[in-house]
């Protein structure tokens, strides 16, 4: 009977100490796994921070890129602005080139023409001092319009603008076609473009395309008022130059005179 109390009495003691055991045992666990469980959640917050820094880093890319591309297309924009302004500068050069060839062969046809007008004058002058007073009278009017035509084209270098040369070799000559020139029409109409020096002569815008002989005399009005009579001296293909008759002029001409044929 003793001997089965001190059984159970041992095998109490060793179910207490093996309970101490498996207590402390636990609760050592126990702290561990609250260690690891708070190791793992401060990680989880760490994870969680980078996770959204991340997300933040995303986006602030997606906006660069957005920005990188709204910045190309702009580039691209202004480099085809830049290729077609480039394109109309070459064309402006081009046409400025054209305007100087153009200007500077309008004053070498005008420097020829000046020369050509000077010779003429000279001729006039040196054959009127051998010729009868009518003849004179003549070279005298073609004097004055040789010298007036040598201002006019002399004035019009500078500028570059083209004058038309009238032939004025002669008292009264005329420059047509091989052909006879047509009859001109009655009551024909034309329009002053030029003005002598002193009101001597006018230029017209009629020629011998329209029938226009020397000789032939033309009514110079200005709003259906009379201003002058004026004789045909000389005619080219599509102008005339026509003296004005002395005594016939009231007041002064204007360019845009209308000119009639008289019958």
């Amino acid at each position: 009977m003793k001997s089965l109390t001190l059984a159970l009495c041992v095998i109490a003691i060793l179910g207490s100490a093996a309970s101490t055991f498996f207590y402390f045992q636990i609760r050592n666990t126990k702290e561990e796994l609250k260690a690891q469980v708070a190791t793992t959640e401060t990680r989880a917050n760490d994870l969680q921070a980078k996770l959204a820094e991340s997300t933040a880093q995303g986006e602030a890319l997606q906006t660069r890129l957005l920005t990188i591309d709204n910045e190309r297309a702009e580039a691209a924009s202004k480099a085809t602005a830049a290729e077609s302004r480039n394109t109309q500068f070459s064309r402006d050069i081009s046409q400025l080139r054209n305007q100087v060839t153009a200007k500077e062969e309008a004053e070498q046809a005008l420097n020829t023409e000046v020369a050509q007008l000077k010779r003429e004058l000279a001729q006039a002058k040196l054959a009127a001092s051998a010729a009868t007073p009518e003849e004179v009278e003549a070279y005298k009017t073609n004097i004055a319009t040789l010298t007036a035509r040598v201002a006019e084209l002399e004035s019009g270098r500078g500028t570059g603008t083209m004058v038309s040369l009238p032939n004025t070799t002669g008292g009264t000559s005329t420059s047509t076609s091989a052909s006879s020139p047509a009859a001109p029409d009655a009551g024909l109409k034309a329009e002053v473009v030029s003005i002598g020096a002193q009101n001597a002569f006018v230029v017209l815008n009629v020629g011998s395309a329209s029938g226009v002989q020397a000789g032939q005399r033309f009514a110079i009005t200005r709003n259906g008022n009379a201003v002058a009579e004026a004789l045909v001296s000389s005619v080219r293909e599509n102008f005339a130059i026509a003296q004005i008759a002395t005594g016939s002029l009231r007041g002064g001409l204007n360019k845009g005179d209308n000119a009639t044929i008289a019958q």
